[in-house]
């Protein structure tokens, strides 16, 4: 088999940038942004004052500004709201507009994000001359390129291309074409647990209804951001009546199901993500009560009476 690249082109950008740019988002995200550096990016949330998530991202520290990624649709949002916030410090918040090639190596163009995943990414690595990172969120870097290791039990790695040229070379030397079909990415992010928050979803739910209380994309032990006393009560003080559950089913899931379970009618859990595939049963990603013991068993698709719906693991439930 060929190797595959799988071209992301949904993500949207934003540069932050100025004096204060580190002490700003320390005081409005929910990851601890003392940490980040060249070599480690960082994911967390943005959340309102009633603690619900605005938008999740991931953090890049590049020379001497910072992008962050987020899903389509997101970014104009990211923005008019960290700007609310932003009259008192030395930080500047700009969109960094989409291109079709890979960004110039500055600060106002976007870069260009390739997938790679499984056997291919060795592959990729070589080319560029990187070593996989380490561990999750890890960065490994050269001039016009860097490599980001993906969280979850799939091998996987995005590149970001800065430069035009770099693009070029490296699809030179890469044997594989971009592929037309993402299923493959973006059933491996269903398997890793995490959802990305589009509009539809974004104010929606809280970090403990997603799972990141437990995925590492909040971090209790800095001081206070947006949201944060009631994200930490809830995380502390309260348990969880619902969560995030990775599911396989018996039967294809359409854009109208959702997971009954126990006796009432009402009892139906919202399906966030979902991936059908050819080769394997169909992955979901959706909320229902915390605690499954029997009194909520079995479970189906709404719009499936003979499916059978089973809980997985998730690759951070026992972290």
């Amino acid at each position: 088999m060929r190797n595959r690249l799988f071209p992301l082109k949904s993500y949207e950008f934003i540069k932050i940038s100025g004096s204060d740019s580190i002490s700003f988002l320390q005081g409005q995200l929910s990851c601890n942004t003392e940490l980040l550096s060249p070599q480690r990016s960082l994911t967390g949330a943005l959340c309102n004052l009633k603690g619900r998530v605005i938008a999740d991202f991931r953090l890049l520290q590049q020379g001497e500004h910072y992008l962050m990624q987020c899903a389509e649709g997101m970014a104009a949002e990211i923005v008019t709201t960290l700007n609310k916030y932003a009259v008192f410090s030395k930080v500047e918040i700009t969109t960094v507009p989409n291109t079709d090639k890979a960004g110039d190596g500055n600060a106002d163009s976007a870069p260009t994000v390739l997938g790679i995943m499984d056997n291919d990414v060795d592959a990729a690595l070589q080319i560029l001359e990187l070593k996989l990172p380490n561990n999750a969120n890890e960065v490994t870097v050269t001039d016009h390129c860097c490599a980001v290791r993906i969280f979850g039990p799939a091998k996987r790695i995005e590149l970001w291309f800065h430069s035009p040229s770099a693009l070029e070379s490296f699809a030179r030397g890469f044997t594989g074409p971009e592929s037309a079909d993402l299923q493959p990415w973006l059933r491996a992010d269903i398997e890793a647990g995490i959802i990305h928050v589009s509009p539809a979803l974004s104010a929606e739910y809280t970090p403990q209804l997603l799972n990141y209380d437990i995925a590492g994309l909040i971090d209790f032990k800095k001081g206070c951001y947006s949201g944060q006393e009631i994200v930490a009560r809830m995380f502390y003080r309260g348990t969880a009546k619902k969560r995030l559950h990775l599911a396989s089913s018996s039967h294809t899931i359409g854009s109208s199901s959702a997971v009954v379970y126990g006796d009432k009618e009402g009892d139906r859990g919202e399906i966030l993500a979902y991936s059908n595939s050819d080769s394997d049963q169909p992955k979901l990603l959706t909320i229902l009560p915390a605690e499954l013991d029997e009194s909520v068993q079995p479970l189906r698709l709404s719009d499936q009476v003979d499916s059978v719906v089973s809980i997985l693991e998730l690759p951070y439930s026992s972290e």
